[in-house]
């Protein structure tokens, strides 16, 4: 089977030439605009060829599984925590993994400004996940644009989203500029700690898994997390994982159990036992509020 699109969760948004005839005639961001962009979550059987290039930069990004991206006579693996960028008019050609298939955002864009801002081109760059690497936050700039997206393509919200493009291209083309803002926080093992839940905010951990990752014994690690939180290291990874079902539930029309899976909860049920523990509410109760 290959499939370019229709994927169970996929969140994707492609901009109507009408109306990119007319952002790109804007002083605003006529440069650097934005015309397709999306996330296919665990994409199986997902393949798209494009023989002759396309009119626009196109940039991959990987959060789990993998794929291969075929780029004239080449053929590179992209893995997890990775993205490529193909440039403009480049033939090319990608798919999804069969047995591990990729979870990917992606975003087309355009303009003057785009040839310089895509680089590099045609190599696999790794965004490996730290205690500076942000990737949780980049994920809600993601989101941040679907959310708009959805409401429609207003000039407002156009104006928006291509205001905020740049600052997520530059999260990847960027990479040390980007984690420099938390480079202060690299000595202090609980906001060390914070910063590597919300990095891995899908995976599971015991505690030892946490207390690990800041070189800290489970009781002294324990003790500083409860003294500056007022919450065990658990308690509170599990409420980050809360939080962040909210923000799928409120952008998107992934179900409950896919919400659940995204969050790192194996279990739905437990998943929405945690839910209500934290939100006073079921998840279902919480998306029709």
């Amino acid at each position: 089977m290959k499939k370019k699109d229709g994927f169970p969760g996929q969140n994707s948004y492609v901009i109507p030439d009408g109306i990119l005839q007319n952002i790109r005639k804007s002083p605003v961001f006529g440069d650097l605009h934005l015309t397709d962009i999306g996330y296919y979550p665990q994409a199986r059987h997902h393949f798209r060829e494009r023989p002759k290039g396309v009119n626009q930069t196109i940039l991959i990004y990987t959060v789990s599984g993998s794929g291969k991206i075929m780029t004239g006579n080449n053929e590179t693996r992209l893995i997890k925590d990775h993205f490529f960028i193909i440039p403009e008019g480049m033939p090319h050609a990608y798919s999804a993994n069969q047995d591990d298939p990729w979870s990917i955002y992606w975003i087309h864009f355009s303009g003057v400004k785009a040839h310089h801002l895509a680089k590099p081109v045609l190599q696999p760059v790794p965004v490996v996940r730290s205690n500076t690497s942000r990737i949780n936050e980049r994920l809600n700039l993601f989101n941040e644009i679907f959310h708009n997206l959805k409401r429609g393509f207003s000039v407002e919200i156009l104006e928006y989203v291509n205001l905020c493009l740049p600052g997520l291209i530059a999260s990847f083309t960027h990479l040390t500029q980007y984690r420099s803002v938390n480079e202060h926080f690299t000595n202090d093992p609980v906001s060390q700690s914070i910063n590597f839940m919300l990095e891995n905010i899908s995976q599971k951990y015991k505690l030892v898994d946490l207390a690990k990752a800041v070189n800290l014994s489970k009781s002294h690690y324990s003790h500083l997390f409860i003294i500056r939180t007022g919450h065990s290291p658990i308690e509170y990874f599990i409420q980050l994982k809360i939080q962040y079902a909210c923000r799928l539930l409120d952008a998107n029309d992934l179900t409950v159990a896919d919400t659940a899976r995204e969050a790192g909860f194996e279990d739905q049920f437990y998943f929405s036992r945690q839910f209500r523990k934290v939100m006073n509410m079921s998840p279902t109760q919480y998306r029709k509020r």
